[in-house]
């Protein structure tokens, strides 16, 4: 493990600088050098001590190095007086860090911008190159308990831990996933994470189920969602609204930036759910299937979009020739449908007269065979000659899908 920290220039007194005060055995360190704690309190393996020109020539940077020894490496930094320089900033703290490795952060002495310049690696690198974050830091001097000045050794200051800062942005990059795409991976695996980190305490007993249901049925409405399993997505949202009203409490507290969007989260499953018994088909199953290709095309979704929306024609096709709740999910009896459907619409591609049709009229035909040839082109994966572009198929695929929306209306 690593720690990265940094070197002012400005001077402190000697206190004791006090991690988890709230714990039944809180660790203190006394030291009027913040890093010196942090080596002493997390025991890192390395400490990065990130430090300007100025920096180096304080006498504190020689005091540091011979109470820590070769646990110091030292890093020169630019003062960050430009954008420039703190981009420079950012790749040096970045090209320290392995693969892998695991990071403590202190941001006690980092001078203007510099702690956000911190914030923003400790994102970087967890994505990027697996790296853990252990803790964010800040030694706050300034806290110190009793408040007096000049302070005395053993005057308390706590160091306060900015770790849930960083993982705020997991929520928010896991909503805008979301939100915008469907993708919940990023939010099913916060809130796991969540549940895990209260195990072995009171309310983490309390919560263990409530978050890992929430937590998993999130995962596979996001599965379902994107593998298009329609049947499966109405039902799992149904699930899920049962279970965001169950725990919406406990979210409120333990999962807070979780619990910001619940609203969001419960309008956006909400049109799609449908929870009807033995998979009865009804136009009310249509119309929720029809959200849900609205839903698709809405978050750019148009391969999904445009598959289920073919396969919505053929559930429509069923329920005009009677299928009972057994038959309209059956290969064969939709199959069956479907050759009916290419028959009749066959005629419009052909010199044929036109025959008329109890429920299959012209115009429905028209669609079906547009949705039809738009739907082979997305399967084949551009392996034709002739393939659409992909400006070509959006453009198509947004047309097709306000004609399919009329046949519903």
């Amino acid at each position: 493990m690593k720690a990265l920290s940094f070197l002012g220039v400005s001077s402190w007194e000697p206190v004791t600088y006090v991690w988890n005060e709230t714990s039944g055995a809180p660790l203190t360190y006394q030291t009027h050098l913040f890093p010196e704690a942090v080596a002493r309190i997390f025991n890192p393996d390395k400490l990065l001590l990130l430090l300007t020109d100025k920096a180096a020539e304080d006498p504190k940077f020689k005091e540091l190095c011979e109470r820590l020894g070769d646990l110091v490496e030292p890093v020169r930094i630019p003062d960050g007086r430009s954008t420039e320089e703190l981009w420079e900033i950012f790749d040096i703290c970045v090209s320290r860090v392995g693969k892998d490795e695991d990071l403590v952060l202190d941001v006690t002495h980092g001078f203007r911008t510099l702690p956000l310049i911190v914030f923003t690696v400790g994102a970087y690198l967890r994505r990027t190159r697996n790296v853990t974050i252990r803790r964010i830091v800040y030694g706050a001097y300034e806290a110190r308990e009793p408040l007096r000045n000049p302070p005395e050794p053993t005057d308390r200051a706590p160091i306060f831990d900015l770790t849930p800062l960083l993982d705020l942005l997991d929520w928010l990059s896991g909503a805008e996933a979301f939100l915008r795409r469907s993708d919940a991976t990023i939010l099913a695996e916060r809130l796991l994470k969540t549940r895990k980190s209260l195990s072995g305490t009171r309310p983490g007993e309390v919560l263990a189920k409530k978050l890992d249901g929430v937590g998993k049925k999130l995962g596979l409405l996001g599965d379902a969602l994107h593998l298009a399993r329609v049947t499966d997505v109405m039902r799992l949202s149904g699930e899920l609204l049962r279970k965001l009203d169950e725990a919406e409490e406990d979210i409120g507290r333990w999962a807070k930036p979780f619990g910001t969007i619940l609203d969001e989260v419960r309008k956006e499953i909400g049109p799609i759910q449908y929870y009807a018994s033995s998979g009865r088909l009804d136009m009310e199953n249509l119309r929720r299937q029809f959200s849900l290709v609205k839903h698709y095309e809405k978050k750019g979704l148009i391969m999904q979009a445009v598959t289920l929306a073919r396969e919505l024609m053929v559930s429509w096709g069923c329920l005009k020739t009677g299928a009972g709740p057994d038959q309209w999910r059956d290969k064969d009896f939709r199959e069956k449908v479907e050759k009916e459907m290419n028959e009749v619409a066959r005629s419009l591609r052909s010199s044929s007269p036109w025959h008329s049709h109890p429920w299959f009229t012209r115009e429905v035909a028209e669609v079906w065979n547009e949705l039809s040839i738009l739907r082979n082109d997305l399967a084949h994966c551009g392996m034709r000659k002739d393939a659409s572009t992909e400006t070509t198929i959006v453009g198509n695929a947004r047309r097709v899908l306000q004609k399919v929306a009329k046949v519903f209306d």
